[in-house]
């Protein structure tokens, strides 16, 4: 069961990171604005761009997959504690532990350039592709985290770290 769990977490980490890859690049501001209304404004402009590319139903769909990869290992469970569970998490408060990251890696300038990009056919075609990329990339790397787990579970039995599972 620890293995489920530490496998969880790290196919939402790749997922996460799938999703997010798109948008991400080296930082190259990391100093603070220098004024409140600078700050209000880049803070604006994200959720704008948010709204453009559909993070907020990119982190509804990394929700539902979780939710649904726990309920298909923990089958004893009923239905009712994953529709409450699900209740609980809310998709606005994943967005807004997201927006800090954009703000450490993009400049306001950079943040509307994005803006501007995925406003363009180009842009409007990666939006809509997104999630079948993101689908791609969680089913590849959920396959990818199962098979990292056997080699390692082979290697720790082989070297006598845990005993062979039966």
């Amino acid at each position: 069961m620890k293995i489920n769990l530490w496998f969880l977490s790290v196919v939402l980490s790749l997922t996460t990171t799938y999703n997010i890859a798109a948008f991400a690049q080296t930082p190259t501001n990391t100093i603070a604005p220098n004024s409140n209304t600078q700050e209000i404004e880049k803070n604006n402009n994200i959720k704008k761009l948010f709204e453009l590319t559909g993070v907020k139903n990119l982190s509804q769909q990394i929700i539902t997959n979780l939710i649904n990869e726990l309920k298909s290992n923990y089958s004893e469970v009923p239905l009712k504690v994953w529709e409450s569970f699900a209740a609980e998490i809310k998709s606005d408060e994943l967005v807004d532990q997201i927006l800090p990251i954009y703000k450490k890696y993009f400049t306001n300038e950079e943040i509307k350039q994005l803006i501007a990009f995925y406003q363009t056919p180009v842009g409007k075609k990666t939006i809509t592709v997104i999630p079948q990329i993101s689908q791609e990339s969680y089913d590849v790397g959920k396959r990818y985290g199962i098979a990292a787990a056997q080699r390692a579970l082979k290697k720790l039995e082989a070297e006598g770290y845990i005993r062979p599972s039966k």
